[in-house]
């Protein structure tokens, strides 16, 4: 024991007496600068907003989950709209024979309760059929005649699905929102709270246009319209509808479906991720302002907000506001047949604000505590070894320092090593002259090469069968000058059918005629005097 201690003893002497090596000295100087500027560049990058983790994370989670519940509304509201076409097709068969029956037109339901009532006796099963196969809180019709004599109304059949608790409504209990009384008895449903007989003209701007345009200025299409509240109620509801046409292609009504707020947060609530702040919004722009539903669903509750509310898509996020509350989020367009729309997925302003602020507040911490050590360590570093150093630096340029004293070692060693590798570079040097010339009389030998074989070529191919070739160029069609000049550039066969929308017998058949043309019997034969073409500087586009 005594033995180890007196040779680390020994090795520490040596140590001290040759002086600590520049290296050492140098890295924990600069060990020290780099921890401060490393402090000074995290600090900066954040302020300018280069360094941002918890804005960088929220653009990443709000623009893939925008995407997928992008995809997921598509779904739905592409089901919808199928649905939507054949509910109108499976209306107009019904209207259609129940008028055969009774050996009338549409015309003469105009102020004919009693008719318009068997039109909804035998269209009940229909609408509540298709009702209850689709995503919906209710399906409805409305017809281009009135029972009434102010014909200020709609009349038709409007169901709703009532006491919704989720998005399954199987088994859910049926009411008539609109609709003929007796028709509601007598298939056993109750009537909505806000029942009326029909509905006014002029609360839906959508089906108003669909109603008044003529027939071959109308979309067949399906389209989701702007949010509404329902006449009477506090529900807000989104309309996917479609126009509903006579043999004669007449438009005599429209019907569709009803995605009501309730409804909406109960379908969407799981396409958001599981982060409990983010919010899922459908919304269109209407006479420059917005309206949509606006949900969350927590695990506690139901929070939102209908109607109008503010948006601008900015960046990096869109930014929104429903009465007093600011979100931010990410915006995706769509369209349901011929009406735009758009999907968000949000969060509130204050959350990612709070989030946002405690990540700055740990980078500040973080770099204050960097900047002090970082500092107190180059004080003690440089006064403790820098200035040693450069004092002796100093003295070795004025020449008052006795070599003997001077404890850099590696400065000798650099220039013990600069000179070995001047020795060596000037060897390295020699050696590379000798490859170069090496290689320039290799290069000299296959240029020689290749002007023989290209010489050989030349040879080999007649003198008239070349002439026979660059004289019948001319005679190219111009397709076959297409074809001809996809080869000289390269492409294949396959690629040429590709680019020229040719069928494959198309391309063999004016191969063919290429050929003949131009004396040659096959692709190998044609690139051999296409070469020659090339050689004598005649590789010009054919015009």
């Amino acid at each position: 024991m005594t033995y180890r201690l007196s040779q680390l003893k020994a090795i520490w002497e040596a140590e001290k007496k040759q002086g600590i090596p520049l290296r050492k000295k140098l890295f924990l100087y600069f060990a020290s600068l780099i921890c401060g500027l490393l402090a000074v560049i995290i600090i900066v990058l954040n302020f300018a907003g280069i360094l941002n983790p918890t804005e960088a994370t929220f653009q990443r989670l709000l623009s893939a989950q925008s995407v997928a519940s992008l995809s997921y509304i598509k779904h739905n509201t592409s089901t919808l709209s199928t649905n939507a076409v054949s509910f109108s097709q499976k209306l107009s068969n019904d209207i259609k024979k129940t008028l055969s029956a009774k050996s009338m037109n549409f015309e003469d339901l105009e102020h004919n309760p009693q008719a318009l009532k068997d039109i909804q006796n035998n269209t009940f099963n229909t609408v509540y059929t298709y009702m209850q196969l689709t995503p919906a809180s209710g399906a409805f019709y409305y017809l281009n005649t009135s029972g009434k004599q102010t014909n200020n109304s709609y009349s038709g059949l409007y169901l709703k699905f009532k006491n919704l608790c989720d998005e399954n409504t199987i088994n859910t209990d049926v009411s008539m929102y609109h609709g003929i009384s007796s028709v509601a008895r007598e298939n056993k449903i109750s009537l909505n709270s806000t029942w009326t007989l029909e509905t006014e003209k002029g609360v839906y701007d959508e089906i108003d246009t669909m109603m008044a345009h003529p027939s071959d200025k109308i979309s067949p299409d399906p389209l989701m319209t702007t949010l509404y509240q329902l006449p009477g109620t506090w529900e807000h509801a989104f309309f996917v509808c479609t126009p509903i046409q006579n043999d004669k292609k007449e438009v005599i009504g429209v019907c569709g479906f009803e995605i009501n707020s309730l409804y909406f947060k109960y379908i969407y609530k799981n396409s958001v991720s599981d982060t409990e702040h983010m919010i899922l919004t459908v919304f269109s722009d209407k006479d420059d302002s917005y309206r949509g539903i606006i949900s969350e669903y927590t695990a506690t509750s139901i929070i939102s907000a209908e109607g109008h509310f503010n948006y601008v898509n900015s960046s990096p996020f869109d930014l929104f506001r429903v009465n007093k509350e600011k979100y931010i989020g990410k915006t995706q367009s769509f369209s349901v047949g011929g009406s735009s729309h758009y999907s968000a997925v949000i969060v509130p302003y204050s959350y990612y604000s709070y989030l946002e602020n405690r990540t700055n507040l740990l980078i500040f911490s973080t770099f204050i505590l960097i900047t002090t050590a970082a500092i107190a360590c180059c004080s003690i570093l440089s006064r403790r070894y820098i200035d040693p150093i450069l004092h002796n630096i100093e003295e070795l340029k004025q020449r008052t320092l006795d070599k003997e004293n001077l404890r850099i070692p590696e400065i000798v060693d650099l220039l013990e090593f600069l000179e070995q590798n001047d020795k060596e570079h000037e060897k390295k040097l020699i050696d590379l002259e000798k490859q170069k010339q090496l290689a320039e009389q290799e290069a000299a030998r296959i240029q020689t090469e290749l002007d023989r074989i290209i010489d050989k070529r030349k040879k080999e191919l007649s003198t008239d069968n070349i002439d026979h070739f660059m004289s019948n160029l001319i005679t190219l069609t111009p397709r076959e000058k297409d074809v001809f000049n996809l080869y000289l550039e390269g492409y294949s066969g396959k690629e040429i059918i590709e680019k020229l929308g040719f069928t494959n017998n198309a391309l063999k058949y004016h191969n063919k005629n290429i050929y003949a043309k131009l004396g040659v019997t096959s692709r190998k034969e044609l690139m051999q005097y296409a070469a020659i073409l090339k050689q004598k500087n005649h590789n010009k586009t054919i015009s």
